[in-house]
């Protein structure tokens, strides 16, 4: 994840290598003997559903996924053809949809999809991402809700009185906000002001975007328990 929505015209209007169909791009540069350029879409897959196991991801019929897609695990963006696109999640290796959704993508936009819920019915959430440049010396961050049986979240720092987030029910996203880089937050989950969940020792670094989110299980103790987990958008 490594391109800004600001530079995305210039540095993703790529000419790229067609995976086994002409509808699905993979995020790099490859002359293919074609000057003209190909203005896509930024799409990235999350898998945030606890206990469904691996699955593979869909996009109009094509597999994005090349390797084993667990929970928590991200794959990073790929590029996608604008319009409307049908997005799918399937067992690993299976050929029958756990769910699907129709989604729209913009052309020079970037975009997170989620696999949220559990089984035995699993759902994909397509969030907007805006990866324009941090303010010099500045971070980003954002923080979604995607524990199922968690109520309205906030999301804090260990140490300072007042939350970065506030309220966020589960599906719901905070816009990216600005933070200072640090080589150690204490982010904290809280429940009207209770603290449920702490990601320790947490690297921030200036110039990039993050997105924090509250993952698995409250009634659970397992490796789906409720928690929080960070990924780098870029």
């Amino acid at each position: 994840m490594k391109n800004t929505q600001k530079n995305f015209g210039t540095s993703i209007k790529i000419i790229c290598a067609l995976f086994a169909f002409t509808l699905f791009l993979s995020a790099c540069k490859k002359d293919w003997g074609n000057s003209d350029p190909i203005t896509v879409a930024g799409i990235g897959f999350v898998h945030a559903s606890p206990g469904t196991g691996a699955i593979d991801f869909i996009v109009d019929n094509q597999k994005a996924n090349n390797k084993d897609f667990t929970y928590t695990k991200d794959l990073g963006y790929f590029g996608a053809y604008p319009g409307s696109r049908l997005f799918g999640i399937t067992k690993k290796d299976s050929l029958k949809y756990l769910a699907t959704a129709n989604v729209t993508l913009n052309s020079g936009l970037f975009y997170s999809a989620f696999v949220i819920d559990v089984l035995p019915s699993p759902k994909i959430l397509v969030v907007q991402d805006d990866l324009t440049l941090p303010a010099a010396g500045k971070a980003k961050i954002r923080f979604i809700n995607l524990s199922p049986d968690a109520p309205a979240l906030d999301l804090a720092v260990e140490g300072t009185s007042t939350a970065l987030v506030t309220g966020k029910a589960y599906k719901e996203a905070s816009a990216f906000i600005s933070i200072d880089p640090s080589a150690s937050y204490n982010f904290q989950i809280k429940e009207s002001n209770t603290v449920t969940a702490t990601l320790a020792a947490t690297k921030i670094e200036a110039g990039k975007i993050y997105t924090l989110w509250a993952k698995g299980l409250k009634s659970k103790t397992d490796s789906t328990k409720f928690g929080l987990s960070i990924l780098t958008n870029k």
